[in-house]
């Protein structure tokens, strides 16, 4: 236990350090070292990295890359980059189909795929919702945290009924469900000392805030039991190690990942503050 607060007490300080630069390219740097890592921890699960290292070293560039690229450019780099990263993975593909199979080539590929772009939309945030786009941006990263500190706390202190025994042993219902109420007690706090103490002077659709968060609430805990399930086909406890007690990032960043890919869309069209 005090591993795991040590870890998350450091992971919360470098977060808090980013945040501080979040509108300059130290967030791009922090998403793009984010990105590269969950890259690594994907590779090296899927053994990939051991039949070819070229398209491990073509995908650590395109997740570097990527998250430098502006999504209003009039010659949209992120398409050329992504069609050159395909044509190396085909490349890959035509030289090593004996030892690489097609099906986890593509897997592998999506996976990360999904994961560079979902999590760039933080940077789209930045970039997209000034002057608020720190509100966002902590609104993202609360409800995809928030909920699995509750969990954590409640599952292990009166946990009875498992959730999902054959997905996650160790989840529970009694610690889903003081998951969710400690997410909506927590982001109620946070969304009063933002928008009525900071923001005093602002118009907020309640409405909007009202379902952006139970639907990221349910997205973050559907993105972790996601993520449970492919470390049980893979049969390996954590993605990595890099944060002791905790395992690896994408352990920490797989509810983000899902949250952002859905919430991101949502509050482009249903804005939670009105300009």
């Amino acid at each position: 236990m005090k591993v795991r607060i040590l870890s998350a007490g450091i992971g919360i300080f470098l977060t808090f350090l980013i945040l501080l630069f979040y509108e300059t390219l130290v967030l791009n740097f922090s998403v793009s070292a984010i990105c590269s890592i969950m890259v690594y921890e994907i590779f090296r699960m899927t053994k990939i990295y051991d039949k070819s290292v070229f398209s491990f070293i073509v995908s650590e560039i395109y997740a570097f890359v990527f998250p430098f690229l502006s999504i209003s450019e009039i010659l949209d780099l992120r398409l050329i980059l992504t069609m050159l990263y395909f044509i190396c993975l085909v490349l890959v593909l035509l030289k090593n189909h004996e030892k690489i199979r097609i099906s986890e080539l593509i897997f592998c590929v999506s996976f990360c795929l999904s994961i560079i772009h979902f999590m760039t939309n933080i940077i789209y945030i930045r970039d997209n919702f000034s002057p608020y786009s720190l509100y966002y941006i902590l609104l993202f990263l609360f409800i995809s945290w928030l909920c699995d500190i509750g969990a954590y706390f409640v599952g292990t202190r009166f946990g009875k009924n498992k959730l999902a025994p054959k997905i996650s042993p160790n989840k529970t219902v009694e610690g889903v469900l003081g998951g969710v109420a400690f997410a909506i007690v927590s982001m109620v706090a946070y969304n009063f000392i933002f928008l009525t103490v900071i923001y005093s002077d602002i118009h907020v659709n309640f409405i909007a805030l009202f379902v952006i968060i139970l639907i990221g609430i349910v997205f973050s805990i559907l993105g972790d039991l996601v993520a449970s399930i492919i470390k049980r086909q893979y049969k390996i406890k954590d993605f990595g190690s890099i944060m002791p007690g905790h395992g690896g990032i994408l352990d920490r960043f797989d509810s983000l990942i899902l949250v952002s890919a859905i919430l991101y869309p949502i509050i482009r069209i249903f804005p939670i503050i009105n300009k």
